[in-house]
């Protein structure tokens, strides 16, 4: 079983050429309006290649996090830079807080790896798919493309989307416990490679790995979706951005209705904030309900911009700093999947935090030339009517006009 394996990693590793991958664009994916063999094919091609990328990715990350960076500082040693070995003795005061630190470390480690580990036999198990229809036994289906061989390739993309559903909260996971790893090796240690961090811990390599995952789930959709007869597939062409909205603040209610026991008008985090704050007032001159939500839409150069203006608390630095970090969240609430699992629950705590969903929200709007800000907003501003606003934060989601903004691999 383990040689199956290795040749099959072997196989992803030796397939992979950044250069052959698309830079797709909205008007791109219009392009490919049809259920057809060829269509299949540049899918699948495309698929096959990103899958690749993200294997070797991942597998680099594996490689780094086994290099015994603990280890190294378990022995404290430092290498010179003529080669000689300098070892530190540590202190006696300090034996038990570093047994602590080695022992957390160590066990975050095995959880990262473990995560690394399900990712790899992901993207191993899924690269399979695509490619047993390009150039494996089942290479007849886009020969001789029927119904049911239709419906098969179909199958095959929504099946890829589907089992690649988790991977966002377990490389969460993952960048979690190596950030934990790190905090508890790095101010102990004398040893410059231990304190050396690896990618799962550069905001820039994880962001690439999200992007192109965000590609090949579109691309997924897409197919899936023209099969189903959308004859624009994953697009939506001519859009009424006020019920997209409206559909947007009606399951924010829900939510918020659901698990905070009432719901101030309008999205998820801005009616949080908002009910935080109204929960601080004294009760003898709190309001019945929390203060509003207000959202205002207006045609900029480039863009239409969706603003939120909450009523809450606002961003302090250390929420500013983090907002946007993956994986990281200031939330009191955070999720915890060992305690989902353990509630029974259908679906996660829809307001427990794992840090990924401003993250993500921000590159989904960037890919194709948009993007999320965040900013704290003085009281006395006016919105849309005759009302006053309290002091809270602004976000600015800007959706770009640009229909050939090229997204970047």
């Amino acid at each position: 079983m383990n040689g199956l394996i290795q040749k099959r990693s072997s196989s992803i590793l030796s397939s992979i050429d950044m250069s052959g991958l698309r830079h797709w664009t909205i008007q791109g994916l219009l392009h490919i309006d049809c259920i057809t063999p060829h269509n299949a094919k540049t899918l699948l091609h495309e698929l096959q290649l990103r899958l690749a990328v993200q294997h070797n990715r991942l597998t680099n990350w594996k490689d780094e996090m086994n290099t015994d960076v603990i280890q190294q500082f378990a022995s404290n040693t430092t290498t010179t830079s003529t080669g000689t070995v300098r070892a530190s003795i540590v202190p006696v005061s300090m034996i038990k807080e570093y047994g602590r630190r080695m022992e957390i470390a160590n066990l975050e480690k095995q959880k990262a790896t473990k995560c690394l580990k399900d990712l790899i036999q992901l993207h191993e198990n899924t690269y399979i798919l695509p490619q047993q229809i390009l150039d494996g036994d089942e290479v007849i289906i886009l020969n001789n493309f029927s119904k049911p061989n239709q419906r098969y390739v179909s199958d095959t993309f929504d099946q890829i989307m589907a089992r690649h559903g988790t991977s966002v909260e377990t490389l969460a996971d993952a960048v979690i416990s190596t950030r934990v790893m790190h905090e508890m090796v790095s101010p102990l240690s004398n040893n410059d490679a231990a304190k050396t961090k690896i990618g799962l811990l550069e905001d820039t390599s994880v962001e690439s790995f999200l992007h192109s995952r965000l590609i090949q789930q579109l691309l997924c959709e897409h197919y899936v979706s023209l099969n189903k007869g959308k004859d624009t597939g994953a697009v939506t062409l001519n859009a009424d951005v006020l019920d997209v909205v409206d559909d947007a603040v009606t399951e924010a209610k829900h939510v918020c209705d659901a698990n905070l026991g009432i719901a101030p008008e309008v999205s998820k985090n801005a009616m949080t904030s908002n009910v935080e704050r109204w929960n601080t007032q004294p009760a003898l001159t709190k309001d019945s309900i929390p203060p509003s939500v207000h959202i205002n839409l207006s045609r900029e150069a480039g863009h239409l911009s969706v603003n939120v203006l909450d009523q809450g608390v606002g961003l302090n630095e250390q929420r500013t700093e983090k907002a946007f970090r993956f994986a990281d969240s200031t939330s009191q609430n955070r999720w915890d999947r060992l305690s989902e699992q353990q509630s029974y629950a259908a679906v996660r705590q829809p307001l427990g935090s794992l840090g990924v969903g401003l993250p993500l929200s921000r590159l989904m709007m960037r890919v194709f030339g948009g993007d999320v800000e965040l900013a704290n907003r003085d009281g006395g501003v006016t919105s849309h009517g005759d009302s006053k606003l309290d002091s809270g934060c602004t976000a600015t989601l800007k959706i770009s006009y640009d229909d050939n903004f090229v997204a970047t691999n």
